[in-house]
Order: C-alpha cells, then sequence, then structure tokens
C-alpha cells in the first residue's frame, strides 16, 4: 500500500485533473481516479471523504488558476495588441494541454451555479473591463479596430478561442479533419483571431 502523505494527496488531484481535463471523463468515479492513480480508492477517501469534495476541489484550483493566469495577461503593461496576442497564446497553450478543461468547468456552473463564488471578485472584474473598454477605445480613435461593446469583445476572444476544444468532434467532422490536421488547425487560430480583431492599415 502506498504511504499516506502530502505528495499522495497531490498525485489525487493531478490525476484527477489529468482524467477531467485531457482524458474528458467529466463522470470519473474515485476508483477511475485511483485506478488511473496506481493507488487504492481508500487513499482518495482519506484526503476527500466524496467524490464531489475531490470534484469541488479540482474545480476551484483550475478555475483559480485560469483566472488568475489570464488576468495577468491582461495587466501587463503591454500594447494592447501585444497582450491580446499573449492571451490567445496562453489560452490556446492551456486548452492543448487539458482540452477539456473549459468543458469541464462550464458544466460544473450550469450544474451547480452557485459555484460562481470561485471567480475572481466583481471589483477586480470591473476594473478589468474598465481597463479593455479604455484601451478598445484606443484603438478605435487610431483605426486599429472597429468599434465594439467591451462586453463582445471579451465574448468574441473567449468564443473564439474556446470553442474549437469543447466541441472538438464536432468541428473535426464539421471540417473533415484528422488529429494531426486539427492540431495544426489550432496553431493556426491566433493568426486567425488577430485578423478578426484588429484591421490592418
Amino acid at each position: 500500500m502506498e504511504t499516506l502523505s502530502t505528495d499522495t494527496e497531490q498525485l489525487i488531484k493531478n490525476t484527477a485533473k489529468e482524467v477531467f481535463f485531457k482524458q474528458g471523463l467529466l463522470h470519473a468515479t474515485t476508483q477511475d481516479i485511483a485506478d488511473a492513480a496506481g493507488i487504492n480508492r481508500a487513499s482518495i477517501h482519506y484526503y476527500y471523504r466524496s467524490r464531489k469534495l475531490l470534484f469541488d476541489k479540482v474545480f476551484a484550483e483550475a478555475m483559480e488558476e485560469m483566472d488568475t493566469k489570464l488576468l495577468a495577461v491582461i495587466k501587463q503593461a503591454l500594447p494592447f495588441r501585444q497582450m491580446v496576442e499573449n492571451f490567445i497564446d496562453l489560452f490556446l497553450q492551456k486548452s492543448m494541454e487539458h482540452p477539456y478543461l473549459e468543458l469541464f468547468l462550464v458544466t460544473e456552473l450550469i450544474a451547480n451555479p452557485a459555484t460562481t463564488h470561485v471567480l475572481l471578485n466583481a471589483d477586480e472584474r470591473t476594473a478589468t473591463t474598465a481597463m479593455l473598454q479604455s484601451s478598445i477605445a484606443r484603438e478605435v480613435a487610431a483605426g486599429t479596430m472597429r468599434p465594439i461593446k467591451t462586453q463582445h469583445f471579451i465574448i468574441n476572444l473567449m468564443s473564439l478561442c474556446s470553442f474549437p476544444f469543447m466541441a472538438k468532434p464536432m468541428v473535426k467532422t464539421a471540417v473533415n479533419l484528422t488529429e494531426e490536421e486539427y492540431t495544426t488547425f489550432i496553431r493556426e487560430r491566433k493568426e486567425v483571431i488577430l485578423k478578426l480583431i484588429f484591421l490592418d492599415k
């Protein structure tokens, strides 16, 4: 039997993230996670008395990590276009590593709206929206962007980045892509998105 320790607890969380986010097994049981981690199920129950406690912990950490990293990119003191490029790079990189992360988060938020408490607080989001609004206004005045409401800009950017991952089977079927071609398709997304957002002068 494995030795119970903080290493085991971290192994359980890492394996759960792998099963949920990378393999897309959103309904995996604690036995599934134990098997994938190479430990017995009792070890999981030692740290997490139920699947829900483990699920909630993994969800909260995933949401916090995604929010924190993306917000850090947005707050960088960089030209607006470079900030957007960095945002896309990070979003696509994280989604390639864990292609089912967004689906996991959205599924949980729909099933349990109360879990929105793990999102960044309203003050932080209001400040970020105001910063983006000012940046967009400057770009529009400079002729590098079409006028757009900040809320639409945020949703457009998130959608353009996340949809190919959340709807991967449908995307591959719709445009007849092999797995290798899909990977190439994702690598092309950054330039496609930038051309949709910014105007060439």
